[in-house]
């Protein structure tokens, strides 16, 4: 047995789907590779396990949601038992994880009660201190940026100090009590973490998966200048619940060098996420001539604009060397729901982007989130409006453009939306992490939608995604995207499925006796799988989480 020092644990969104009847419907359209369980870990776990591991500890990211989504007779209990470490630190940084986070944290110190167990990431954050007041298996949560208050608390265990040094720590302080150490200021010079070090992370069939480019992700910066209401990583999210004030850029130098690493260990598709604009003009200009010189060696790069470009931009990215695809979010095709939740810009403006793109060769993604705070059945039509016209312009122009859409179903805590949902236009279903964790317990994804607006209620939002994935099917059949074959499989596992799953859960959740309630949810599960084999989706995963 490997006795580490730290074990990382990424967990599934839910602990026991593999045991009860769960029904992700439309949130599984788009989620590709990571599936509904979200098993792909945030990039800055890496980060902790490297910083950890070049001070002397020894470190395992251990990717326990794979684990469990890849092989159905997993026994996470017996798995956990088996390991021995001194720290078990779950990542709970997507509010989506908080029912497997939390359960995942109650195995390893009922397994390991004289370990160390903490918690970490944005929601961590955000809930660290009813975290401590709610869940008595937890010991200690790190707030923030975690790299170098995770190593003062393994220099403070180790020197079995008290840790009242440790700069992040919400912590037990005797008894009840409960303490929470004020932040350190974040590191200013990124480049002092790597964020490459795949080798820590095991196993890794969600990056290497059979048939799909493998795929990793690298930050540019730290922090953000933009503030989107629903966003946990807004300027607004950083100041007030991770202490960065501005963002902190990395060397063009060492994420040129991180590409280098990555395409060594066989990542074949990058995605460099954030704008690189955010840090002036002379940064992206020195940040895409670094990319330009250097002898890139992968099959895609993947870059995100926060806004429109100019010509000037595009240009320059297309003399990278290798393809460029660009992703913009402007969450709606309608001006006003967009400006209200904080992107400021017009549809007139990206369609110049969407020109500029044509011009130089450069694909572009644009995707709409559905449903925001100012959204209602006419602008959504309105937005269907706009991915046609997209549609269009890759038939008629050849363009190099498409569009996609997600339901936004949880609100990040932390984000403006969160802290101050009336300003912003929701009303919180969820408002605390007993309400997400109790939220995501329940069968369906219709009852994980966090919020409402001030428009809608659940049951129309639900509608709206339901007639919005319906329209993209039928939408991308017409425009011979897919063929007919593949808009029936489509209706039938997105469409048809959501809706009576919608009838049958909202009609179980009305008996009383709980063991019947489950029967008739499992019988119903098993009617939908039986159905699926036959229409021959390809997948990488279990047949039961393509739908």
């Amino acid at each position: 047995m490997t006795e580490y020092d730290v074990l990382l644990i990424h967990p599934p969104a839910i602990y026991d789907f593999w045991e009860k009847p769960i029904f992700p419907g439309p949130i599984a359209y788009n989620v590709g590779v990571s599936t509904d369980q979200f098993i792909i870990p945030p990039v800055g776990i890496l980060s902790i396990a490297d910083y950890l591991d070049r001070n002397g500890y020894k470190v395992l990211i251990d990717n326990i949601g794979e684990r469990m989504l890849t092989n159905q007779s997993f026994d996470a209990q017996e798995y956990i038992k088996s390991l021995s470490a001194k720290v078990y630190a779950i990542e709970l940084h997507w509010s989506v994880h908080s029912q497997g986070a939390i359960e995942i944290a109650r195995l390893c110190k009922k397994l390991h009660p004289e370990a160390m167990v903490v918690l970490g990431g944005l929601t961590a954050t955000v809930f660290h201190e009813e975290i401590l007041l709610k869940y008595g298996f937890v010991d200690a949560v790190i707030r923030g940026e975690a790299e170098k208050p995770f190593l003062a608390l393994m220099i403070a265990l180790e020197k079995h100090e008290k840790l009242g040094a440790v700069p992040n720590l919400t912590y037990r302080d005797g008894g009840d009590g409960i303490k929470s150490l004020p932040l350190m200021e974040p590191s200013a010079n990124l480049d002092e973490f790597e964020f490459t070090r795949l080798d820590l992370l095991e196993p890794k069939r969600s990056i290497f998966p059979p048939g799909v480019l493998p795929t990793w992700s690298i930050p540019i910066c730290r922090g953000c200048s933009y503030n989107c209401a629903s966003c946990g990583g807004s300027a607004y999210s950083y100041k007030t619940h991770l202490g960065r004030v501005k963002p902190a850029f990395r060397s063009p130098e060492k994420i040129a060098e991180d590409i280098q690493k990555l395409s060594a260990q066989g990542v074949q598709l990058v995605y460099l996420f954030q704008d690189p604009r955010m840090g002036g003009r002379k940064y992206w200009r020195s940040l895409l001539t670094t990319l330009q010189t250097e002898n890139i060696q992968l099959t895609q790069l993947t870059m995100e604009l926060f806004g429109p470009a100019d010509e000037e931009y595009i240009r320059e990215l297309s003399r990278i060397g290798v393809p460029v695809t660009l992703s913009i979010s402007p969450e709606s095709c309608v001006d006003l729901v967009r400006k209200t939740h904080g992107r400021s810009y017009t549809n007139e403006e990206l369609s110049r982007t969407i020109e500029m793109c044509k011009k130089y060769g450069i694909r572009l993604g644009i995707f709409s989130m559905i449903v925001l705070a100012e959204d209602t059945p006419e602008t959504i039509r309105e937005t269907w409006e706009g991915w046609e016209k997209i549609c269009s312009l890759n038939l008629k122009d050849r363009a190099p453009v498409d569009y996609a859409f997600g339901p936004m179903i949880l609100l990040d805590p932390g984000s403006l939306a969160f802290d101050s949902p009336a300003s912003y236009g929701y009303r919180l279903l969820f408002k605390n992490l007993e309400d997400y964790i109790r939220g995501m317990s329940l069968p369906s994804w219709h009852q994980w939608i966090s919020y409402e607006t001030k428009h809608l209620d659940r049951e129309q939002i639900v509608k709206l995604i339901i007639d919005s994935l319906e329209y993209s099917i039928n939408l991308r059949e017409k425009c011979g995207f897919y063929s007919r074959f593949e808009a029936d499989t489509a209706r039938y596992c997105f469409v048809k499925a959501s809706k009576d799953t919608i009838d049958m859960v909202n009609h179980t959740m009305n008996l009383q006796n709980e063991d019947e309630k489950l029967n008739i949810l499992r019988s119903f599960r098993e009617s939908l799988d039986r159905n699926i084999p036959h229409l021959e989706l390809e997948s990488h995963w279990p047949k039961r989480y393509v739908t």
